[in-house]
């Protein structure tokens, strides 16, 4: 079974996967895919380099991620165009893992953080989809927190599709507004129902 975790930045995808993972699913985030594949020389690094030249990266050679993602949210063009050269790479590498996994153990639960999975219309390629989702005023705290200011925060929640359009897809929502323990809770009912369904 594939299940698809996604919804908007800093709403807690990354920590719903863990709890999945910790319980027995595979796991596999997209943005982990994205970021090996743009290490020095790896496929993403070499098209980001043949599609922008050398001025995204740093002295060393790596990716300047934040210089990179501050130019995305501002220059609409910019965005789609490093979408269109990272989303097959990415894609290929996400099916090739599920492929690997779903090979040794058929049966597994395989989940998979997927940030655009609406937007990329991946969801079609889902069994199942859990949206998570905070509100905008804890991920306004939580990207403060991280280092960000108002206008990249204000630029980056504004690029994204909104939340409670993701509901509309979800066939379970974990609200994450409240103490971690109980978004763990309801994560973990999830979790048993979707051992129901494959036991059926």
């Amino acid at each position: 079974m594939l299940v698809a975790v996604t919804g908007g930045i800093a709403e807690g995808k990354s920590t719903v996967l863990r709890w999945f993972e910790e319980w027995g699913a595979y796991s596999l985030s997209l943005d982990q895919i994205a970021r090996a594949l743009s290490r020095p020389q790896e496929a993403l690094w070499q098209a980001i380099v043949a599609e922008f030249g050398q001025g995204y990266l740093l002295p060393n050679g790596e990716l300047n991620r934040r210089q990179l993602g501050e130019a995305i949210f501002v220059n609409h063009a910019l965005r789609r165009r490093l979408n269109r050269i990272s989303h097959p790479l990415i894609l290929q590498r996400m099916r090739l893992e599920i492929q690997k996994i779903q090979c040794q153990e058929p049966d597994a639960v395989v989940v998979v953080e997927v940030p655009l999975l609406i937007e990329c219309a991946l969801y079609r390629d889902f069994d199942r989809i859990v949206v998570v989702e905070a509100g905008k005023q804890l991920q306004r705290a939580r990207l403060l927190a991280s280092g960000l200011d108002e206008k990249n925060i204000a630029q980056r929640l504004a690029a994204q599709l909104p939340t409670r359009v993701k509901r509309i897809f979800a066939d379970w929502v974990v609200w994450n507004r409240e103490q971690l323990e109980q978004t763990r809770e309801q994560s973990w009912r999830i979790w048993q129902e979707l051992q129901q369904e494959i036991a059926k």
